[in-house]
């Protein structure tokens, strides 16, 4: 085992960070209220705090100016509770659960603050129990391709530490910067290489968890096959901290890939586009690492807002592009060329740019990963985090934009994606509020969605935002599941109470 690769985490300030904050030009719906507990309810009792102060230190525990002094991440109302806990070792958390458990203060998780369906709100009278300094251990065993990893080492440590070995987390998203471990697997989060390895439930050997009576599940496994009863690690993966609250994980890693070529494509159609997918995914001699697709009006509107017009000028009108990035054991660039060649003889492509240097690829990727440069020209959208099976991609997403024009022709759709996974985000605004069309573009956009086998909520969770949809579209079976699950683990509803169900 390699010695742990040191760490340097603190409790973020209020600074421009990796990943904007969307607030600032977003105007969401109010999010429900969160069942059982009141927004006046009370502050948390000074005897309380005491004890966590004994517990924690003075450095462990926040009261004051937690609003001023904090990033709240992508969400405004993170730090609504205003106290926050900074557990710095298992054992701190484990007492931190037992004095809430105690006392009934409901508990809110928090990691990077980077989940967009409003998991981590807080109120009035809960706790906040930040991750931050849980940034011990990282380890990579490089023998094995396994790491230990604490919940609060965010996913560019970890992709930093690896890559030493010349090993991947096989995950990478935008908020790579900010976005935990902890988090990550909370949100069984998934982003650019899931095509390939799977969501972060696919990344997991096994975790520690404190679960809601302050008991501690262990179950830092490193191997892949551990037959050993309930898979509760499992279980946790994707629960956004409502039955436990995660504190190390063992994870699995990947080789990690050589430097890729890239290019921006631009596709007469989504149809086109997944055809040049699968024709790079299943190229011989190369690997297909990354294909972001981003329809017209999101990739000029983020190129607009950065002055990066000029990446996007290229295509004609109403072409989607395709962002891919393609490795090879030798010349990748050349590989990527050919490939290209055959899919514009075979119609697939209309036309190409390749990225001569690491400041064109840079740019490329600016005007995919910025995304919230589009809703910045037309706030006031509803947002969507769905998935849409292959067969029935083009079909979808071409009646989809009949469907939003029938609602209001002044409608539009921002919308980008993962075409690997048929992971598509977007957002339907047309520069103003307009609460009272929200149930009919919710209608719009998931009519006969589920019944084609994708989803309403593809890798940013339920959180608040999602619950109705939950509802609504989810199995009624696996709904009472869920409710026994969490009657069972978290009998007192202690944990980040009002998410998800």
């Amino acid at each position: 085992m390699n010695p742990a690769v040191p760490v340097t985490m603190i409790e973020p300030v209020i600074t421009p960070s990796a990943w904007p904050s969307a607030l600032a030009w977003r105007n969401r719906l109010p999010k429900p209220a969160q069942p059982g507990h009141d927004h006046a309810m009370s502050r948390l009792s000074d005897s309380f705090l005491n004890e966590l102060r004994s517990v924690l230190g003075e450095t462990g525990l926040r009261c004051d100016g937690v609003a001023v002094t904090l990033d709240p991440g992508m969400d405004a109302g993170n730090l609504g509770a205003g106290v926050v806990a900074l557990p710095a070792s298992r054992d701190h958390m484990q007492a931190v659960v037992r004095l809430c458990a105690e006392h009934a203060v409901a508990m809110v998780p928090q990691g990077g603050r980077t989940g967009l369906a409003g998991g981590a709100v807080s109120q009035t009278g809960q706790l906040i129990v930040a991750t931050a300094r849980l940034n011990q251990p990282l380890e990579i065993d490089a023998a094995g391709g396994t790491a230990l990893v604490g919940a609060g080492v965010p996913l560019s440590a970890l992709q930093e530490a690896a890559a030493e070995h010349g090993l991947s987390p096989g995950i990478d998203l935008a908020a790579r910067d900010s976005a935990t471990i902890g988090g990550l697997i909370a949100t069984n989060a998934g982003g650019i290489e899931a095509f390939r390895f799977g969501t972060m439930r696919h990344r997991v050997l096994g975790l520690e968890a404190v679960m809601a009576d302050g008991d501690v599940v262990d179950d830092l496994k490193r191997v892949v096959k551990a037959n050993e009863g309930y898979g509760i690690s499992q279980l946790l993966c994707g629960a956004e901290g409502t039955l436990g609250i995660i504190t190390r994980a063992a994870l699995k890693l990947v080789p990690k890939d050589p430097d890729p070529a890239t290019a921006l494509v631009a596709c007469s159609t989504a149809g086109d586009a997944l055809a040049l997918f699968h024709r790079l995914h299943q190229a011989p001699g190369s690997t297909l690492l990354a294909a972001e697709i981003m329809w017209p009006d999101f990739a000029r509107g983020v190129a607009r807002n950065l002055k990066l017009d000029a990446v996007v000028d290229f295509a004609p009108d109403h072409h989607v592009y395709l962002l891919v990035d393609l490795a090879a054991a030798d010349n990748a660039q050349e590989r990527l060329e050919e490939a290209l060649a055959d899919a514009l003889e075979a119609g697939e492509a209309a036309d190409a740019v390749f990225a001569k240097s690491g400041e064109d690829r840079r740019r490329m990727w600016l005007v995919r990963e910025e995304s919230f440069e589009a809703d910045k020209t037309m706030p006031h959208g509803f947002w969507y985090d769905i998935s849409v099976p292959h067969a029935c991609l083009q079909d979808y997403t071409d009646a989809l934009f009949q469907r939003m024009a029938a609602i209001d022709p002044a409608l539009v759709l921002f919308m980008f994606g993962h075409l690997g996974d048929g992971n598509l985000h977007l957002t339907v605004t047309k520069g103003e509020p307009m609460e009272e069309l929200h149930d009919r573009v919710n209608a719009a956009l998931f009519d006969g969605l589920v019944e084609a086998g994708g989803s309403f909520s593809a890798e940013h969770g339920i959180g608040l935002e999602k619950r109705s949809y939950l509802r609504h579209y989810g199995s009624g079976g696996k709904l009472s599941a869920m409710e026994s699950v969490k009657s069972a683990l978290d009998p007192q509803g202690l944990m980040n109470p009002g998410k998800v169900l």
